[in-house]
């Protein structure tokens, strides 16, 4: 565990490139449509069905389901035209943060990186300034495979 804590996140080049110029976003409908509608595919396969709700929207925080209420929710998101980063918590047998990395290739976008964390981040310049730090601070990379 202490390796985890010290090792430095590497996400990819798209990311750190884009990283200065995506902006805050606050609320699901201001992302673009395909992320909204879950078109989007991790690792060749197609993420349709998945459902996040708003900041303080409801959600279902641990293994017993809310009726209606999908298993993740927004904190907050940054784009810009080539990336979406997307910081949400996660419910289940274990609440976690995780932030999620979509890169555009035409019209369609695909996963590129994931991380999943101890707490969540304030805000967009928390997020840039944790994947500058010299450690994780507690996060670490996941595969961009199966359950994300």
């Amino acid at each position: 565990m202490l390796i985890a804590l010290l090792a430095q996140l590497a996400p990819p080049l798209v990311v750190m490139q884009h990283l200065a110029t995506a902006k805050p976003i606050d609320k699901m409908e201001n992302l673009p449509a395909p992320i909204r509608a879950g078109a989007f595919s991790v690792d060749g396969t197609s993420a349709a069905g998945w459902k996040i709700s708003d900041p303080g929207g409801p959600f279902s925080p641990t293994d017993v389901p809310v009726p209606g209420a999908p298993g993740r929710r927004l904190i907050f998101a940054a784009c810009d035209p080539q990336l979406c980063l997307l910081h949400y918590e996660r419910g289940g047998i274990a609440h976690f943060y995780e932030i999620l990395a979509l890169s555009r290739a035409g019209n369609a976008w695909d996963v590129v990186w994931n991380a999943r964390g101890p707490k969540p981040l304030v805000n967009l310049d928390a997020l840039r300034a944790l994947l500058h730090a010299p450690n994780s601070g507690g996060w670490n990379q996941q595969a961009v495979k199966g359950d994300f």
